[in-house]
């Protein structure tokens, strides 16, 4: 793994991590927001509830599939260090 093997390899591990967090608190925001202009209730703690929610069954159960992607780049960068520090 080189050094720029070392920076995509934390962009797609990141990607992997914060990308479903991110989309579902995208989809929320826009419902709860969609569903508040209609209604015209102005509650502030209505979509942070929907979010609060939504984060901890989307942790619950999606949590191990999305560490598994920081842990195989975790493992792969472990083994590539001495390959980087001996160039």
């Amino acid at each position: 793994m080189t050094s720029n093997g070392v920076s995509i390899g934390a962009w797609t591990a990141f990607a992997e991590l914060a990308g479903p967090v991110l989309l579902l608190m995208l989809i929320i925001g826009l419902g709860a927001g969609i569903l508040q202009t209609a209604t015209q209730i102005r509650e502030a703690s209505i979509p942070f509830v929907l979010k609060l929610a939504g984060m901890a069954a989307l942790t619950t159960t999606a949590g191990p599939l999305m560490l598994g992607g920081v842990e195989h780049y975790a493992i792969d960068l472990f083994h590539a260090i001495p390959g980087l520090i001996h160039g």
